[in-house]
């Protein structure tokens, strides 16, 4: 079993805030993702971080439910990037906010979150042969 390590998770608040400004951004009912390339000094490949606002799901339970779930499913799926950004020797950070009222099943959480997945690398395998 692979681990969600400590150098996968994506913590400053000062990268956060450039991520928003500056970063592109993917959206997959209940899925919006936002993404940008990484400085080079970072360990990993790819840093990610979760977020599901109180404005969407009221209770705290629903809301670490619904980010354990999310977490969950990048695990499971994120080689499904990561062949993709070794191969192009790049590096991203990466943040899956939940837009949707409802809480979710794994299920249809895991599926979204692969289609999510696949969508992104269509876009910068695009991105990539238009630059």
């Amino acid at each position: 079993m692979v681990k969600f390590s400590k150098s996968e998770r994506l913590c400053s608040r000062k990268t956060i805030e450039k991520l928003f400004t500056l970063g592109n951004s993917l959206y997959l009912y209940p899925f919006r993702l936002v993404w940008q390339e990484a400085e080079s000094e970072i360990p990993g490949r790819i840093r990610f971080a979760v977020s599901v606002p109180r404005k969407r799901i009221k209770r705290a339970v629903d809301r670490n439910r619904l980010k354990r779930l999310i977490r969950e499913s990048y695990r499971l799926n994120r080689d499904i990037i990561y062949e993709g950004l070794v191969l192009q020797n790049r590096k991203i950070d990466m943040m899956v906010l939940y837009v949707s009222p409802e809480v979710l099943d794994f299920e249809m959480i895991n599926a979204r979150f692969r289609e999510l997945l696949h969508q992104f690398i269509l876009k910068n395998a695009t991105d990539k042969e238009n630059i």
